[in-house]
């Protein structure tokens, strides 16, 4: 490899390692054979341009060491001070989120303004929230558009080194490449703040340092790849682990700022930057979930009701504009005879339109707001054949 080659992978200028080089050089575990043939060397350095090859013996010194030390493989860790600084330069209490920024970020969502003011008064604060309500109303898109609002990207490490040990960071799934330049310290990667969501699949051994035996280093937990971003438990009761066993697992986190995780390999244990700010959401019931003292530590309790019929019908609207279909006063009427005892709900006209458009692609008809589509689509969506197993009122949690 040459030079410039090996600062690409370590993440680091050849100045760095340069002393090292030389001392391998000298055990003869490295050799330079002259300069390297690789394409878009021109204009370097000598260093960066001369090729590096490694020895047998100096193979035979790396097998001896992988046996016993890590081996993760990758740009080199920054040490975890100097983390955890750069974490908590990152982090804003107080953000500057106008009510007019919110509802550009909320979009299409028919909110009542209290709540609109809730989650503002959360966001700007980086407080915790705990949403509640029935399916449907836009719980998990409030969270997805808070994302919008969380500020500037980040700089966070591919790796960060606690002693000789080595914890992974950087997750390309939730870790989204900013666009522009990134950092100089190639150990570090420029993203966008990052919204980390669990649902009901969330196990808690996904919040602990997780062990790779074989290769010897750990993956930092989700809350610590969510830190100076959003933290969303969602679907909240119904994951395995009972709903109080997982609320207190974030206690102290919220209100310290601190979370402690053991090295599972050394039995060490170290305190972490809490900088996530931790939304749950549910639609069960709050009161068969959490006591009075967990809401308690909660800052901000929003509860997403169903739609007015006035709503409703501006989500319609909305949902015809979106999808070419041409917009009836006559038809939300209609709709609400259809329902008659049930319950509305903001997603219900997406999913309708939706279907109304898919008869009539079918049918390679142009899709119209008429008595007979509307009733097709409704019964598409809501068979009457699945009585109370669609939209049902707010069912209790899962048995532990």
């Amino acid at each position: 490899m040459s030079g410039a080659a090996l600062e690409k992978r370590l993440g680091l200028p050849f100045e760095t390692f340069k002393p090292l080089i030389t001392e391998f050089e000298k055990a003869q575990l490295m050799s330079s054979p002259g300069f390297s043939s690789e394409t878009g060397l021109d204009g370097l350095s000598i260093d960066q341009r001369t090729a590096f090859e490694v020895s047998s013996a100096g193979r035979q010194r790396a097998a001896e060491m992988s046996a016993v030390q890590t081996r993760y493989l990758g740009p080199c860790p920054i040490a975890y001070d100097d983390y955890v600084d750069l974490a908590r330069s990152q982090v804003t209490t107080n953000a500057k989120i106008t009510d007019a920024m919110l509802k550009e970020a909320l979009g299409e969502l028919e909110l009542e303004q209290h709540i609109i003011d809730c989650i503002g008064g959360a966001m700007v604060s980086r407080s915790s929230l705990f949403i509640f309500g029935a399916p449907g109303n836009g719980k998990s898109t409030i969270t997805e558009r808070m994302a919008l609002l969380m500020g500037a990207p980040i700089e966070i490490p591919h790796a960060i080194a606690v002693g000789e040990e080595i914890i992974r960071l950087i997750d390309p799934v939730y870790h989204k490449v900013a666009d522009g330049e990134q950092p100089e310290d190639k150990r570090l990667q420029r993203v966008e703040r990052p919204v980390v969501t669990a649902g009901g699949e969330l196990q808690m051994s996904q919040l602990d340092l997780s062990y790779d035996a074989q290769n010897r280093y750990y993956e930092a937990p989700l809350q610590w790849k969510a830190n100076a971003g959003v933290f969303v438990i969602d679907d909240f009761g119904r994951q395995e682990v009972p709903p109080m066993r997982l609320l207190n697992r974030f206690i102290v986190p919220m209100e310290k700022k601190v979370d402690y995780l053991d090295l599972s390999a050394s039995g060490r244990k170290i305190q972490v930057p809490f900088l996530c700010q931790v939304v749950f959401s549910t639609n069960l019931s709050p009161s068969s979930l959490v006591d009075e003292a967990f809401l308690r530590r909660m800052a901000y309790k929003i509860g997403v009701g169903n739609p007015t019929p006035e709503a409703y019908s501006r989500i319609l609207k909305y949902e015809c504009e979106k999808n070419g279909v041409v917009f009836d006063e006559r038809a939300v009427p209609y709709l609400l005879q259809l329902y008659g005892k049930k319950p509305l709900r903001g997603s219900h006209p997406r999913s309708l339109v939706a279907r109304l458009v898919d008869l009539a692609a079918y049918r390679e008809e142009q899709p119209k707001l008429t008595p007979q589509s509307l009733k097709e689509a409704y019964d598409a969506c809501f068979n009457p054949a699945l009585g109370g197993l669609i939209d049902d009122d707010w069912a209790q949690p899962p048995a532990h």
